[in-house]
This record gives C-alpha cells, structure tokens and sequence, in this order.
C-alpha cells in the first residue's frame, strides 16, 4: 500500500528517473534494480486483477481547456483519446479499451507527465473528437511593402542590390 501511495515506482520509472540525472551507474540505483521492485507489467496485471478499471460516465466527456495549447488534434484522433483534464503534474486521459497503452504512452510522452486513463465509450469519443477544429491555416501575405527614404532607396540600390554605381548629378555643377 505504501507503494502506491508513493506513486508505484517501477523498475523502469526509478531506472529512467535515474538516467536523467546522470545517476544510473550508482551503486543505490543497481541495488534497488536487483531487489524485487514491481516491474510496470507486474504493477498493471495486479491493478488489473483488483479490478481497477476506471470508467468514466458520458457527461464529463468535454476536451481539457490547455489540450489545444499542450497537443495536436491529430495525435488525438490517431490515438483515440481525449485529455479531460491536465494538471501540473497530471493528465486525465478518456482512452478506449484497445488503445489505451498506446494512447497513455503516447500523451505520456508528448507533455512530459502521469497519465490517470480512464475508460470511455467509443461513441462519445468519436463525438467529441469530431468537434476538434482544425488549426488555423496560415495566410500568406507576401512580404511587407518597403518605404523607404530616397536616400535609404539609392543606398540599396548602390550597395544591397549590387547596382553599378554611377555618379550623382550635383545642383549647379554642370556649368
């Protein structure tokens, strides 16, 4: 129990926390490795025979408002998944059955935080997976019109755009 609550640190979640701050080659780290810490495996075949499934009832089914910032449409309809909601350190993810270590792995990976997934039927996903609008497509405008000086515009005529440099008529030197 204790274990859980401390996060169900797995084998590869204490080796992987242990890599990134370069600490992997630690004596503590391959001891631990070498006891019996669960695997992610063993962790989600006994969550699973305690009948931890989470389902979630239709009427909380609504996007997370930070999902449009934090993830492209096109991983949540390819994944079959809707983020709920995304905490600090948290995202509630509604995954389909089938897809959802796939989904959970690849939200995981995108914003860099725990995934809780929790069941949804596959219809209320398709519905709001359906109302995702696309990104704004881009306007090309061309480049901004130039006004410049005439002093600024002989100047890059002479020494920007490599014109051959001729001579300036002076007021009242052709006498």
């Amino acid at each position: 129990m204790a274990a859980i609550l401390g996060g169900a640190v797995t084998r590869e979640r204490l080796l992987r926390a242990a890599t990134r701050e370069g600490r992997a080659g630690l004596p503590l780290i391959h001891s631990l490795l070498a006891q019996s810490l669960p695997a992610t495996a063993d962790l989600a075949r006994a969550y699973r025979e305690a009948g931890g499934v989470l389902r979630l009832d239709d009427s909380f089914l609504s996007i997370a408002p930070k999902a449009a910032r934090l993830l492209d449409a096109e991983l949540l309809r390819r994944e079959r998944c809707v983020p709920i909601e995304i905490l600090e350190e948290l995202c509630i993810l509604a995954v389909e059955a089938p897809r959802a270590a796939q989904a959970v792995a690849a939200v995981r990976e995108v914003l860099q935080r725990d995934v809780l997934p929790v069941l949804a039927d596959a219809e209320a996903l398709d519905l709001v997976l359906a109302g995702l609008s696309p990104p704004p497509l881009a306007v090309h405008q061309g480049p901004l019109p130039r006004k410049d000086s005439s002093v600024h515009e002989r100047f890059r005529n002479l020494v920007l755009d490599d014109t051959v440099l001729d001579a300036t008529p002076v007021p009242g030197a052709g006498r």
